[in-house]
């Protein structure tokens, strides 16, 4: 044996007198290697025998008994399970199979003077030949109704009007009638160019005599400058947009064009312009919104009110000093939109039915507005109105453009 595989922990026990290991033929007749033997066939009562089992609760066992342990051959029982099987009749027969009976039906015979009694008949797809008097008749009708048209074909085309002898006829030039202003206004068109430089040396004006040849009636205006106008004084490289909004219409009778944008400081603007000639100039009044007293002043119902350019909206505010029945209440805004007066026209007024005619009344093409630029002459109210509430005495013009 190898040494390496002795473990020093695990010694074979020695061999003793009574160890039989080394006995084989003793070991070959142990009772539990002995070989098995095949009992002999048992016959039918013998099975019979073995099936009956005593009803003494659920046991699982065998009914064979066993041989005690000899030194004779182990022997083995075996049970057959017979081949009988139960078959379980039908409780209901079947029913019986039914033959089915088939009956022959002549077809009937078709009678003569029938016509197409099951579907087409014999003749379907041949063309059919009709009587000749028939093709007579028709094209008699024919030829009749087209007589009868001829004939009444004068009478339709004659004219309600007898007419003209064409050696009667003579040409005439009828000479369109100009509308009036048409071309000034197409002239304004091509003005964009011009009024943007206009505007641009208005713009960075820092004196009066600057400004004056730009303006429309500008010497007329210088004193009014002196104590009205406030230079812009923009940098020298500011110019309006090339986007900036170029309009033509017809304000105050006369046509005038608008240009509105927008400054450094992103305020907008709005400069308008009108042909003196052939010469295109700014109008100051309307451009600038001008008032013969700011709306800051007249709201503490002092100043001169007799020029003041706003935009006038129609309201619902009256008091014991401005009865509803005697007149009509409006909202006229400063130009920069800050200062808000009351106004009030006298519903028997001239100036309230030419206010009113902007706001309750228009038509499809001319509908009525919810705020206008307007420019009037107010005058103070009765006694007991408020400083803010201001009496129209005239409505100078609509918008701000002057005549």
């Amino acid at each position: 044996m190898n040494p390496s595989l002795i473990d020093p922990n695990n010694h074979v026990p020695a061999v003793s007198p009574d160890d039989g290991w080394d006995d084989a033929a003793d070991f070959m007749l142990d009772a539990d290697t002995r070989p098995a033997v095949l009992p002999a066939r048992r016959n039918v009562s013998e099975r019979q025998e073995i099936a009956v089992v005593e009803e003494d609760g659920l046991r699982i066992d065998s009914k064979v008994g066993r041989d005690p342990l000899t030194n004779s051959s182990t022997q083995l029982e075996v049970q057959e399970i017979t081949g009988a099987v139960v078959r379980l009749d039908q409780a209901i027969p079947s029913p019986l199979k039914v033959t089915p009976l088939l009956k022959f039906h002549e077809r009937p015979v078709r009678e003569k003077d029938a016509k197409n009694p099951g579907g087409e008949g014999q003749d379907w797809g041949h063309a059919s030949r009709y009587p000749m008097r028939w093709l007579l008749g028709a094209g008699a009708g024919v030829g009749a109704i087209v007589i009868v048209a001829m004939i009444l074909l004068p009478k339709v085309n004659k004219p309600d009007k007898p007419r003209i002898n064409p050696d009667d006829r003579t040409l005439t030039v009828q000479i369109e009638e100009k509308i009036a202003g048409v071309d000034a206004m197409n002239l304004l068109l091509t003005k964009q160019p011009e009024a943007m430089q206009i505007y641009r040396a208005y713009a960075q004006a820092h004196r009066i005599d600057e400004i004056v040849p730009l303006l429309r009636d500008g010497k007329n205006l210088q004193g009014i400058l002196r104590h009205h106008w406030q230079p812009l004084g923009l940098a020298k490289s500011w110019m309006p947009a090339a986007d900036a909004e170029w309009m033509v219409s017809e304000l105050a009778g006369r046509p005038c064009a608008q240009l509105a944008g927008r400054l450094p400081d992103d305020s907008k603007f709005t400069a308008y312009f009108i042909n003196d000639g052939k010469r295109l100039l700014m109008d100051w009044k309307a451009t600038a919104g001008f008032g013969t007293d700011s709306f800051q002043q007249l709201e503490k119902n002092p100043g001169d009110a007799s020029e003041i350019r706003g935009i006038i909206s129609s309201a619902e505010y009256y008091t014991a000093s401005w009865p509803e029945e005697d007149y009509q209440s409006y909202r006229l805004v400063s130009p920069d939109g800050g200062t808000m007066l009351w106004c009030y026209a006298r519903r028997s007024s001239e100036a309230a039915g030419e206010i009113a005619e902007k706001f309750f009344k228009g038509d499809i093409l001319d509908e009525a507005r919810s705020t206008q630029k307007i420019t009037l002459r107010l005058e103070r109210g009765p006694a007991g109105a408020l400083p803010n509430q201001w009496l129209i005495g005239e409505m100078l013009h609509i918008d701000w453009l002057t005549p």
